[in-house]
């Protein structure tokens, strides 16, 4: 009696799962089923002809060479269809060649037609049956027979035989590498989460040595998916040898969850019996000790009833994943053809792939100079890309740094260049106030860090920037009233009250000694920033390795270099003109904060010697000095020492003007223009006007697909096709 059908909805789902076979979805997806698997001298055949009934041909070199998909369906008519799924990465020529071959068998089988056809089927895939056939491929394919089996005593069912694991090489036929070859392909098989695993093994040989029990307990560690089919039990004369099957049988040795099945192969000289007379005898070898304890685990008929239950409850469990994993796949597959974006055979389609990346590229750099971070994902991913806002960070650190440490030298301490009260009442509104020294010191050091990563990642800026990091010191301690002291003597001339215009420029040079280092180390870091930012958006934007590889060596380093060295050399301008040059300004803050530290310096010289009008008027308060008091004040001071505070004041005054003059025009024009802005900034470099003057040649070598790119664009495609088709399948 067959076995009863579990219902057309289990019936349609295993149906769907056969298909996703015959459509490749399996080498991209795991897909349920049952591999059997074992040496060749196991009786892995028999089994699978008494699981199926379907006997295979009876010839050398036939069913061994490839992985064989046997599906049994119940039909009224008996009938076997014979067909080659082809391996995933088979060409289109050779795809066609092999989904031509069908062969169709109605009625009983022929063991000669047979043969006839799974000779014709190897030489289809290329597989070298003869020793020493030069004109075949190889002994072993990646290609799949599918063999379907229909008749009305079938029930559904689907198993793949892979080929037997060999160990010793046939000369002129199989080599050591097929036998690595084989054992590879079993283990693939073996590997997939969701493959119930037939490990078959003979009775007559110690279960603890069978080297496919390894590679299965390899694949499955914990042996929730693994059977083991014990076979030849009529070889097994010995009690010992019969005790230990019942053993592992009963579940007291071994680790396999789904345990061992016992069956009969029917002997080496049964070349006429039918499947019902092996049955037949096999059910009469079983009822006999010391079988009887273990009868139902015992024969075809239980195996196959354990293998249909277990693949209906693996599939019906698994199969709202696998659905799940072909629309993820497809997804990922259509996302990575749309980066690749259109095929590139021609000039055309080359410079038109170019000037999509070069906009793209453009937009993005567009937004991120606009701090327009909203409508980007590259910029959640990738923070690096918020180009003006690393850049405004670098020169805010800057400008600290400029203001606390820039001058050589100390002011006096009671006109501290860091002091607020330096300066009258609108400057101080206008002023960044001072950061902490902890602050500055953990931003610097910051900088500093960032600069050595960018230095050592871009070898290419090397001989532009400045090559090691500048860290600025602290000013000396020594008020630089002695050296004003030292250059006036020295520059003295006959003057009455007056100095040489060359004092000031002789200090200004000394006391802004730092602002070269500290603002070429700034330039050299904003330069290594963008350098940075069109990398990595070249990186993100262009996934294609050669693209993006002929992109930056051939088309965009050698620009960038040129633009990077004027911004340098901008910046050497700047400071040639600032500390080179007369000391001028047209700012009235000058006037405004020299006159109020003439009147701080006159106050502090009084302030001793005024008097504090509550002692005397209980309605007044505040200090005073008299007139007589005032006339006298300069009185005491020698000539020099006036000229000297008086150089002092200016000095100091005009410095912090030009201090701040300074730094806002280094971001002005070296950052922003040079480097951010400018008509010819770097960031500007690669656009569609760069990508419209290049040649054909230029063309070819930078968006020509190589092989390997057209290689995965084809894999692509095909997977895209068989995913699609899958999608239509499990949603059928």
């Amino acid at each position: 009696m067959p076995v009863k059908e579990t219902g057309l909805g289990n019936h349609a789902m295993l149906t769907k799962i056969d298909k996703l076979r015959e459509l490749n979805v399996g080498s991209l997806i795991p897909l349920p089923q049952l591999v059997v698997v074992g040496d060749q001298s196991s009786g892995k055949s028999s089994v699978l002809e008494s699981l199926t009934g379907f006997s295979f041909p009876r010839a050398p070199g036939l069913c061994t060479r490839y992985a064989t998909q046997i599906t049994c369906c119940r039909d009224p008519v008996t009938s076997v269809a014979i067909s080659i799924i082809p391996r995933p990465d088979a060409n289109e020529e050779l795809k066609m060649k092999l989904l031509g071959f069908h062969r169709h068998i109605d009625g009983e089988l022929d063991n000669d037609e047979l043969a006839n056809i799974f000779h014709e089927a190897n030489l289809t895939m290329g597989i070298r049956m003869k020793t020493n056939d030069i004109s075949q491929i190889g002994a072993f394919s990646q290609d799949i027979l599918k063999i379907e089996v229909n008749g009305p005593e079938q029930n559904h069912l689907t198993v793949i035989d892979v080929p037997g694991i060999f160990r010793v090489p046939t000369p002129g036929l199989t080599t050591e590498t097929d036998i690595t070859l084989v054992e590879n392909m079993v283990k693939s098989y073996m590997s997939n989460r969701r493959t119930i695993i037939l490990a078959v093994m003979p009775c007559n040989v110690d279960i603890a040595t069978q080297e496919i029990l390894k590679l299965a307990e390899a694949a499955d560690a914990e042996g929730t998916r693994t059977m083991g089919v014990l076979t030849k039990p009529d070889l097994a004369t010995e009690i010992a040898t019969r005790d230990a099957i019942i053993d592992l049988v009963v579940g007291k040795k071994g680790h396999l969850k789904l345990g061992y099945y016992v069956v009969k192969n029917r002997s080496a000289d049964d070349s006429s019996s039918t499947l019902a007379e092996r049955a037949a005898a096999e059910k009469a070898f079983f009822m006999d000790l010391p079988w009887t304890a273990i009868g139902d685990r015992c024969g075809i008929s239980a195996l196959k009833r354990r293998l249909r239950d277990i693949l209906m409850k693996i599939s019906k469990q698994e199969f709202p994943f696998v659905k799940a994993e072909i629309e993820q796949r497809l997804r990922k597959c259509e996302a990575n053809l749309e980066s690749m974006g259109p095929t590139r055979a021609d000039q055309g389609s080359q410079r038109q792939y170019l000037g999509r990346l070069a906009t793209s590229f453009q937009t993005t750099t567009q937004a991120a100079l606009n701090a327009n971070y909203a409508g980007e994902r590259l910029f959640r991913s990738d923070p690096d890309l918020k180009l003006i806002t690393r850049m405004i960070k670098l020169q805010n650190v800057f400008a600290n740094v400029f203001r606390e440490h820039a001058h050589m030298q100390q002011f006096d301490a009671s006109s501290d260049a860091n002091s607020s009260s330096d300066d009258n009442n609108e400057v101080s509104e206008n002023r960044t106030p001072p950061v902490s020294n902890d602050v500055d010191k953990s931003e610097s050091k910051k900088t500093v860090v960032a600069f050595k990563a960018l230095l050592a990642k871009y070898c290419e800026l090397h001989d532009i920037i400045v090559d090691k990091a500048y860290r600025c010191p602290k000013p000396d301690n020594k008020p630089i009233m002695d050296r004003i002291t030292e250059v006036f003597d020295s520059s003295r001339g006959p003057d009455l009250g007056t100095f040489s215009g060359t004092v000031l420029s002789t200090i200004f040079e000394e006391q802004s000694e730092k602002w070269e280092p500290l603002t070429l180390f700034h330039v050299s870091n904003a330069i290594a920033l963008v350098h940075d930012f069109i990398f990595r958006l070249l990186c993100h934007l262009c996934p294609e390795k050669q693209v993006r590889d002929q992109l930056w060596d051939s088309l965009l380093v050698d620009p960038l270099r040129v633009l990077y060295r004027k911004a340098m050399d901008h910046a050497r301008f700047l400071l040639s003109i600032e500390r080179g040059g007369r000391p001028s300004t047209f700012n009235h803050y000058f006037n405004d904060i020299l006159q109020k530290k003439r009147g701080e310096r006159l106050a502090r010289s009084l302030e001793n010697k005024s008097i504090d009008l509550a002692d005397h008027y209980r309605e007044r308060s505040g200090r005073y000095v008299s007139l007589e008091i005032l006339r006298s004040s300069a009185m005491n001071k020698d000539n020099e020492k006036q000229v000297c505070e008086d150089i002092l004041d200016i000095f100091e005054s005009y410095y912090k003007v030009a201090q701040k003059r300074f730094v806002d025009i280094v971001y002005q024009q070296v950052i922003s223009h040079f480097l951010l802005d400018g008509d010819e900034s770097p960031v500007k470099a690669f656009g569609p006007d760069m990508v419209m003057r290049l040649n054909d040649e230029q063309l070819e070598l930078i968006a020509g697909e190589d092989e390997e790119f057209k290689k995965r664009r084809m894999t692509l495609q095909q997977e895209r096709v068989s995913l699609s088709a899958a999608l239509k399948v499990v949603r059928a």
